[in-house]
């Protein structure tokens, strides 16, 4: 059967389409003047360089579909949308002749959205606030599969039923919120206004309120939007409804979210990507897609973010690929595309990333897979593809020169510290040497571990922490409401104590291997001596709180664990260093900045070839290892060099460690070996040579974080996105 046929034959399609199909429009009787409210952070470019600010998407793709759809739509009047934060009585002020205002909830934007909705409320009491999003609870939500955590209906009532009902109780100034895709809902919002001022909102699908009398309602859902919804949704972009943003703030320098496709099909616990669309994917139309890119090179946007939950999960998804790179070539934008790549990836979603690499798009190709541990797959339901296939592929991207990134959570259900180290050891036992990306485990309102009962389940501890974007600008103070995220802090498998432990383990191993302060002698142990990477990282962190004997080592360590308990008291996930570039910078990155500016290298390298040592037990110790410390050491990129780095070794572990890199096997043998290795060259296309501490913090620690780019001999990193790994 069809896709096409099959929904003839739905039941909600069938009702969904009578319901859109049967509704009458009114004209207004004044012109209807509409606010929307789409709040972003803004993301430092760096040293002297702007700020830069997503265009605000759903706000855009909103006003498109109500200007092509609604019968009327010459008397709605659309003000330019708010996509920053500033001070809440300045936002309110902006909103105060509107009829209706919209907010786009997110988790980074939810505390302030409230507050500008009270305050607009407070100017205008007969305005209707409404809002959607990821964080406006849905207690009615769908997973179209079973739950991990079953329980009987009447539990079930008293630990969720309540969840929508309770959110519009604490925040009353809200009229309605709507619960999944928001296009067409937010266009019969628009017509009902019309009509009676949307008095009446029993006609309205999709959304919840409470009525005059404070009685709690949540009115029916629709059935998806599949590809022919998205196909007869106008584009934000083409439809000139950015440009005038831009004309309106011509100094703002913008960059983009974007979306080719809806809908994930994996049926992750803790993930609310596809939270509004749940599990289909629907696809827009390619012709409005090469549209859309065009438009971005054309108007010069430098970086997209694309949004899709899984890139190249579909074939046409090469094609998509090919578009950048024909707006690269004709426009010089853009110069950096983000993507979220397929949790299983097939052929065709390598050939994809392949065609953005080769054209020096590609910003990072994620491979995730969050948790290696059985139990917890399990208890998330996350289904990685086979370590086997996963290792080839890795192997098949590093030897296309395409630099992959693995996400790991190690908070979830049924995760020890034990099996985040095991862990740890097979991914790089299996070739990533690029960079593991350690999360920590959010909990997302609408997802099935926002559920209660799923965390009393897994005994999960959670605090309250502010949000702050990774290497971004402190920049609480714009309205004085901070944003908050809730953090898994300890289960019943991973004790507050082990929790610390095991993202302490996690801060070392991201600094000695995937900083590469340490990577290539303990490629070297494990490759000629034969020690599991388990092993080294265990012997590591018994041996690094050893203050007598390792004392820069204990003091790396016990910054971590300091660290670590801070956010287990609710402090922030990131530090503030006025002194570096007055950002936020996770731990890691500080430590290895201050261990280069405060000139602690020779030491560091002096405790860290000891304790390497102590690695081997009683094994016969050779000069390779030696070796390759030095190697090591003498390959940290630093600023103010002026010559390039001659360096005489007698083993050949420079090819040793490129191959390792690639998942090629050289043997290490003995010989004059000679490198001449670039530190000074400085143009416009590749850089070696940094004039000040600054340039170096930005271009060598900050830009290098997700490629570990601290080696000279290594990929230049592309610019970097504050707030993106």
């Amino acid at each position: 059967m069809s896709a096409e046929s099959s929904k003839r034959t739905n039941p909600l399609a069938i009702l969904t389409e009578q319901i859109l199909s049967n509704r009458t429009a009114v004209k207004p009787n004044k012109k209807i003047k509409v606010g929307l409210v789409e709040l972003g952070n803004s993301f430092s470019g760096g040293l002297n360089a702007p700020d830069q600010y997503y265009l605000p998407l759903v706000a855009g793709m909103l006003q498109s579909y109500a200007q092509k759809y609604l019968t009327y739509a010459k008397d709605y009047e659309f003000q330019l949308p708010i996509y920053k934060f500033m001070r809440i009585e300045e936002s309110s002020e902006m909103l105060s002749e509107c009829d209706l205002v919209g907010f786009s909830s997110y988790v980074w934007n939810e505390q302030n959205s409230l507050a500008i909705a009270k305050d607009y409320k407070r100017r205008k009491p007969n305005g209707l606030v409404i809002f959607g999003g990821p964080q406006v609870p849905d207690s009615k939500k769908q997973f179209r599969r079973n739950r991990t955590v079953e329980l009987d209906p009447d539990e079930l009532k008293r630990k969720r039923i309540h969840f929508t009902e309770d959110f519009h109780h604490a925040h009353s100034f809200i009229d309605l919120a709507c619960h999944g895709e928001g296009e067409r809902i937010f266009k019969i919002i628009l017509e009902q206004m019309a009509i009676d001022g949307c008095r009446d909102k029993s006609t309205i699908p999709q959304i919840s309120f409470l009525d005059n009398n404070g009685n709690f309602h949540f009115n029916m859902k629709l059935e998806r939007m599949g590809d022919k919804e998205l196909a007869g949704t106008p584009s934000p972009f083409t439809t000139g409804i950015f440009d005038k943003l831009m004309a309106a703030f011509p100094d703002q320098k913008w960059i983009k979210r974007y979306e080719t496709d809806r809908g994930c099909p994996y049926q992750c616990s803790y993930c609310d990507w596809g939270g509004a669309t749940e599990d289909k994917v629907s696809k827009f139309p390619m012709e409005q897609i090469y549209a859309d890119i065009m438009w971005a090179g054309e108007h010069q946007i430098s970086y997209t973010f694309l949004c899709n939950a899984n890139f190249g999960i579909l074939t046409r998804d090469v094609q998509i690929a090919e578009f950048f790179i024909e707006s690269k070539a004709k426009f010089g934008y853009p110069e950096a595309v983000s993507t979220q790549n397929a949790k299983n990836p097939k052929p065709h979603t390598i050939r994809a990333l392949k065609i953005l690499e080769k054209a020096g798009l590609n910003k990072a190709t994620v491979m995730s897979q969050q948790s290696l541990n059985p139990g917890t797959l399990e208890a998330v339901r996350r289904d990685n593809m086979k370590l086997d296939e996963y290792s080839a592929m890795q192997k098949e991207l590093a030897g296309a020169g395409i630099l992959t990134m693995t996400d790991i959570i190690p908070g979830m259900p049924e995760e020890t510290y034990d099996s985040i180290l095991d862990g740890i050891s097979t991914l790089i036992t299996n070739g990533q040497h690029n960079h593991i990306h350690f999360n920590n485990l959010s909990i997302l309102r609408n997802t099935e571990m926002g559920n209660p009962e799923y965390q009393e389940r897994y005994g999960m501890e959670i605090v309250r922490t502010p949000i702050i974007n990774t290497h971004g600008k402190r920049n609480d103070s714009i309205s004085g409401i901070k944003e908050y995220q809730e953090l898994v802090i300890a289960t019943n498998t991973m004790s507050r104590k082990d929790w610390v432990r095991t993202h302490v383990l996690c801060y070392m191993v991201t600094l000695l291997y995937f900083d590469k302060l340490l990577q290539i002698p303990i490629m070297v142990l494990h490759e000629v001596y034969h020690l599991p990477y388990g092993q080294i990282f265990k012997t590591i962190m018994e041996k690094a709180v050893q203050s007598e004997t390792f004392p820069i080592l204990a003091e790396i360590y016990n910054s971590f664990e300091k660290m670590v308990k801070g956010i287990q008291e609710g402090q922030e996930e990131y530090v503030h260093s006025k002194d570096y570039l007055d950002i936020w910078w996770p731990t890691n990155e500080l430590v290895f900045i201050e261990l280069c500016k405060k000139n602690k290298l020779a030491e560091f390298y002096q405790e860290a070839e000891k304790l390497l040592v102590s690695c081997l037990g009683y094994q016969p110790v050779t000069d390779i290892l030696s070796e390759a410390v030095k190697l090591n050491q003498s390959l940290i990129k630093l600023p103010f060099q002026t010559s390039d780095l001659e360096l005489t070794l007698s083993y050949n572990i420079w090819e040793f460690y490129r191959a390792g890199l690639v998942g090629k096997s050289v043997a290490v043998v003995p010989g004059c070996h000679q490198y001449t290795f670039d530190r000074t060259t400085k143009t416009t296309e590749r850089t070696e040579r940094w004039d000040s501490w600054e340039e170096w913090y930005q271009k060598v620690v900050w830009w290098g974080n997700r490629q570990g780019a601290h080696l000279y001999g290594n990929k230049n990193p592309h610019q970097e996105i504050a707030g993106h790994h």
